[in-house]
């Protein structure tokens, strides 16, 4: 049987592309629709009922990824979701893997590698893109324990934040790396403690990074909220 697959892209130049890829390239591909906008992804999921959806996440009506991504499930159970994204920090693959989808694939990434992810998806297995840390793989492998799902509860930048921390970063290098004011950066670290349910820096990455409680990076370790 044919791979059933939506198209949900905003570019349009990018959606011809990608049903030229499938089209001729594609492996019993069948483009069964394209959309614009989130609201349309979800109305041809209920009506086409694909394998796969291509998502690209940044796209007018899709609000937060995890929950469009549920909201995908709730349309059609069987239906996978496979993101296309410009953007290759992990926080945004975190937040998709939360939501349920299968797959995350930058769109520098080759045609070949579209292709696989397309294949693995369809087979029922996942596919990261190679670029992005392990613990983003667990993640969409469903190693779904507390710590996965507390982390879930992060918003976009509150993960933003935890992927710098984890790295080692300062509060004054977070700010200069994200150009937002010392005082937001501990803000962002004081609810991520709260939602996290841990009181120092060192805790906090251990969660992010999967490791035990010691210090994920000793000089993260050394700062305070």
């Amino acid at each position: 049987m044919p791979t059933k697959i939506v198209v949900a892209d905003d570019h349009s130049m990018f959606r011809e592309m990608l049903l030229h890829i499938l089209t001729y390239r594609g492996d019993k591909c069948v483009v069964m629709a394209e959309a614009a906008d989130g609201g349309d992804a979800l109305s041809l999921v209920s009506r086409y009922a694909p394998d796969i959806l291509l998502l690209d996440y940044k796209m007018p009506g899709i609000g937060r990824l995890p929950e469009f991504c549920k909201e995908v499930s709730r349309r059609n159970a069987n239906t996978r979701v496979l993101v296309l994204s410009g953007y290759s920090e992990e926080e945004i693959a975190l937040e998709a893997a939360m939501g349920g989808a299968k797959g995350y694939v930058v769109k520098g990434a080759s045609v070949e590698n579209l292709l696989d992810a397309i294949a693995a998806v369809q087979m029922g297995g996942v596919w990261v893109d190679p670029s992005l840390p392990p613990r983003v793989f667990n993640a969409f492998v469903g190693e779904k324990s507390n710590r996965f799902e507390k982390i879930g509860k992060l918003s976009r930048r509150e993960l933003q934040v935890l992927s710098l921390v984890s790295q080692g970063m300062s509060n004054k290098e977070i700010s200069t790396h994200l150009h937002i004011d010392k005082r937001t950066v501990k803000n962002h670290l004081t609810h991520i403690f709260q939602k996290l349910n841990v009181s120092t820096r060192q805790q906090a990455a251990a969660q992010f990074t999967r490791d035990r409680p010691r210090a994920a990076k000793s000089r993260a370790a050394r700062q305070s909220a």
